[in-house]
This record gives C-alpha cells, structure tokens and sequence, in this order.
C-alpha cells in the first residue's frame, strides 16, 4: 500500500499530481507556514544541543508551537498507540496527531510506516533484555528466556507478529542479538549447531504459539468492543452448546476441566516443562549433558 499522501502543514489529504514533483502542501499558505516551522524548529535543535540528554524526556516546541520531533519520540509514540489498539491503528497520520506534529514532520526523522515499526521492535526489545548473568544450566537458560518472551508478549502484543519463527532471515539486529544470547543456554554442551537449531525451534515453536493464543484473545476483545453485544451473546452460546454434557463425550468434559476458565499462564508453565522435559529426555538418550 503506498503512504497516504497529505498537506505537510495542516494534515489535508492531498490529490496526487498528474505530473512532476509529487505536492507536499495544498496551498502556498501552508507551504509558508511549513518554512517557518521548519526554520524555528532546526533554531530549536541548534539551541538545545546540550541539552539533548534532557531534551529526551519531554516535548519542547518552538515558538510557533511546533514540537521537536525525534525518531524516538515517534517511535515511542508508535509503541503507545500499538500496545493500546494494535497495529492496525497505527499510522503516520495518527502518531503525528499524538505528538501534536503534522504528518509530514514525521517523514524527516522516519522514513516510512515500515520503517516505524521496525524501529518499534528494536526498542521493545533492547527494552526487555535477557539477562546478563549466565544459566545454572541449559534448562535454566530456556526457562528464563521462555517468561522473559511471554512477558514481552503480554506487554507488546503486537509485536509477535514481526519476530514469529520464520524461514525468512530476520534483519533486526536486536532480534539476532536476543536469539544469540538464547542460543547461549546450550554453551558446554557441545552440540552440533543443527542440533541446537532443531532444540531452539522446538523451544521457540511452542512458546510463540501460545502465545498466539493470548495475542488472538486480545485482538477478539478488541473486536467485541467494537461490535454489538450480540455477537459476544452468540459466541457465549456456541461455547455452552459445546460443553454440554455428552454432545461431545471426549472434547466436552475435557474442556471443562482444563479450558473452563482458561488459564493460559499455568498452561504455557505446563507445557513449557513438557516441551524442556523432551529436550532433555533426547539429550540424555545421546550421552549429552
């Protein structure tokens, strides 16, 4: 999808022109006030340089009222908007009314969308680091690594999606360090690197799938808060039909012990011992560890 195309000045959305230079401003009033933001706003910068540590913790604004914009400012302001009604509320547009900016101001720190997000990921997770004090063991390495990512999840549900196991090589380099130090559970033992490939992708399958889980409740409570009660009604009563007692003799009473309510905390703490315990059953069957 190309990037909405709107007034740098007052945030109209703009016609595209049918040929030349794309138009960045819909009337020569706004091309002029954008000049004066734009020179009061580098003044500010230049001004404020040893200042910039403080500058970081808090929106200045210039004397025309602009605010100074910083690629993690936005970035931040992104991560807000995300973390409160998902991805799909995200958009250049709306993080420039967050900040009180135009849209266009925000192009001259980050790029694009895309861009946006992916800076959003590096800061989320350089923002939940693993620790830096080595395992007791490999087990211990994992177990960390597992809370420290449902935590995560939990805290940015959207961001699953752009760091789900995949056969595409991912190009974040928080992400790659983060795998690396995971990676580092299994130093010690000796494991041939495919072996500890074939380990990780168990381990990181099954965590990044409950917590699909958790993510798809989160987005479903969104949806039903904005629709009518009566499709929440109708889910209540397909759910009552399928617990029944000996509509479905097996799925039924099953899902009324384990899933009625779901605790999806103890289940992803169940599951996790189960998916560990195999790990070490298979290491122990080689004479490893």
């Amino acid at each position: 999808m190309p990037e909405e195309v709107v007034c740098g000045a007052c945030g109209k959305d703009l016609e595209p022109a049918e040929r030349g230079r794309p138009r960045r401003f819909c009337s020569s009033t706004c091309r002029t006030r954008a000049y004066r933001a734009r020179k009061a706003e580098d003044a500010t910068e230049t001004s404020s340089t040893e200042n910039a540590e403080n500058a970081e913790n808090r929106v200045p604004a210039d004397e025309s009222g602009t605010p100074h914009l910083t690629a993690g400012r936005i970035t931040q302001a992104g991560i807000a908007i995300a973390d409160a009604e998902g991805l799909d509320a995200l958009s250049m547009r709306r993080v420039a009314t967050d900040l009180g900016a135009s849209p266009m101001a925000l192009y001259r720190h980050v790029a694009s969308k895309e861009e946006l997000v992916a800076l959003m990921v590096e800061a989320a997770l350089t923002g939940a680091p693993l620790s830096d004090t080595p395992p007791r063991d490999w087990r211990h390495g994992l177990e960390r690594a597992a809370h420290r990512d449902w935590e995560l999840y939990h805290r940015h549900p959207w961001i699953l999606s752009k760091v789900l196991v995949t056969t595409r090589t991912h190009s974040s380099r928080a992400l790659a360090a983060d795998s690396e130090s995971t990676f580092s559970a299994f130093d010690g033992l000796g494991l041939d690197p495919a072996d500890a490939f074939r380990y990780m992708f168990m381990f990181a399958s099954y965590v990044q799938g409950v917590a699909l889980t958790y993510v798809s409740d989160v987005e479903a409570e969104r949806q039903a808060r904005r629709t009518s009660l009566r499709t929440a009604n109708g889910a209540d009563a397909a759910r009552s039909s399928l617990y029944a007692p000996g509509a479905y003799p097996r799925l039924g009473p099953a899902m009324r012990a384990g899933a009625d309510p779901w605790d999806l905390d103890a289940l992803f703490v169940s599951g996790l011992a189960g998916v560990l315990d195999g790990i070490a059953a298979d290491l122990a069957r080689r004479g490893i560890g």
